[in-house]
């Protein structure tokens, strides 16, 4: 780890001692998540887990797509906080929900390996972080998800990359992101052999217009995976069905 990152995390580490937790959803002192973001986050749920959700307009290739709560309330917060606001500890908050969409994703079950690439951040980002929070809450979620010996073996895969430069998505319509991310993924070669023929869960943290997953689905078919799916942890307002 860089000097820097090693400063900052001390820094952050000596301030925990002395200020009290914050929750990451409502800003409450006291509490890491309280009982009522918890509580608002089970209710703001889909009925009954994770549910297959649809972009409308559904871009083609769209590919099968799971997610676990609607983006918004207590969920949003947590997954803003999480990502851009040094709040790696609401990973224990988040995972639940991704382990929950991978297992709607993988259902039924089967017994042969199950590649989860997650959706590949820019090298700016990266470095504005400090770490790779999709990849660190994957990794969590797996844990929760794995079905035991009679289940798939779940391998965290970030067989994806990033290879030019896109603008932020924020500000850009259902084209604009479609014509952002066109060829915008690439595949790290030391993953193409174990892509080739293989079951693929392409996994992000939100659900918007649907051209994320649609660039990473056409690579990994690219390099021949078998079988595509995507999970998240949730999906905007338009996306439920």
């Amino acid at each position: 780890m860089p000097i820097m990152q090693l400063v900052v995390a001390a820094l952050r580490a000596a301030l925990d001692l002395v200020l009290p937790a914050q929750c990451g959803g409502c800003g409450t002192l006291g509490f890491a998540w309280c009982d009522d973001c918890q509580r608002s986050m089970i209710a703001a749920g889909f009925p009954g887990g994770a549910r297959l959700v649809v972009p409308s307009p559904c871009p083609g290739a769209f590919p099968p797509t799971y997610a676990a709560s609607p983006y918004q309330g207590p969920v949003r917060q947590a997954l803003v906080a999480f990502k851009d606001r040094e709040r790696a500890d609401l990973a224990v908050v988040l995972a639940p929900l991704l382990a929950g969409a991978l297992v709607r994703c993988l259902s039924p079950p089967g017994g042969q390996g199950v590649l989860l690439v997650p959706v590949p951040s820019s090298r700016a980002a990266v470095r504005r972080r400090g770490r790779r929070p999709l990849v660190d809450l994957l990794r969590r979620a797996v844990q929760l998800a794995d079905g035991g010996p009679g289940g798939p073996r779940l391998v965290v895969a970030p067989a994806l990359r990033v290879r030019r430069r896109v603008a932020d998505q924020a500000g850009l319509g259902t084209a604009g992101r479609a014509d952002n991310l066109d060829h915008a993924f690439g595949l790290h070669p030391r993953w193409a052999a174990r892509v080739d023929g293989a079951t693929c869960v392409v996994v992000d943290d939100v659900v918007t217009t649907g051209a994320t997953l649609v660039e990473a689905a056409r690579v990994l078919r690219y390099h021949r995976a078998r079988s595509i799916r995507a999970a998240a942890v949730a999906a905007t307002q338009r996306q439920h069905r």
